[in-house]
């Protein structure tokens, strides 16, 4: 209502559903980096923004670091497969804004990956109502099954 959310993600790589599978354990997954940026142009690249504060009419981009994901064994190579959601809310919980799936992730390896990095951006309307608001990241895990979720917030102004 309030955002379009649009997800950018780099080395996607295809996969074959008739590969042999086999989960490697991996502890908690948690952020390393979860900031606001200004820009983003790429891995540790971009222009932090650490009030997290934007004006109408601007592009807020946030730019995410995640490690301890789970890894699978296919083919002697390595798998991470994380799907994302994103919501805006008010700051009283009241939600504006719910997209699932808005990225999914997979990369391969050849050696398992001690993190992943990804960024968002969103285009604030002109016509946003100055404020504060909350955003909530959710990252699911395909081979864990578990989910990390991170909750930030935004300032309209």
């Amino acid at each position: 209502m309030l955002v379009v959310l649009i997800l950018c993600i780099l080395l996607g790589l295809g996969s074959s559903a008739a590969m042999a599978v086999e989960a490697v354990d991996a502890p908690a997954m948690h952020f390393t980096v979860a900031e606001w940026a200004y820009e983003v142009r790429g891995e540790d690249d971009y222009d932090r923004n650490p009030t997290g504060e934007f004006a109408r009419g601007e592009r807020g981009y946030a730019y995410l670091e995640v490690a301890d994901f789970g890894i699978a064994e296919r083919d002697q190579l390595f798998v991470l497969q994380l799907n994302v959601d994103v919501a805006l809310e008010t700051k009283n919980g009241l939600r504006l804004f719910s997209q699932k799936d808005v990225l999914e992730m997979e990369e391969w390896y050849m050696d398992p990956p001690e993190s992943t990095w990804f960024y968002i951006y969103v285009d604030i309307p002109w016509w946003a109502p100055r404020g504060a608001y909350r955003t909530l990241i959710t990252i699911r895990d395909d081979i864990t099954g578990l989910d990390l979720e991170e909750v930030r917030e935004i300032m309209v102004r």
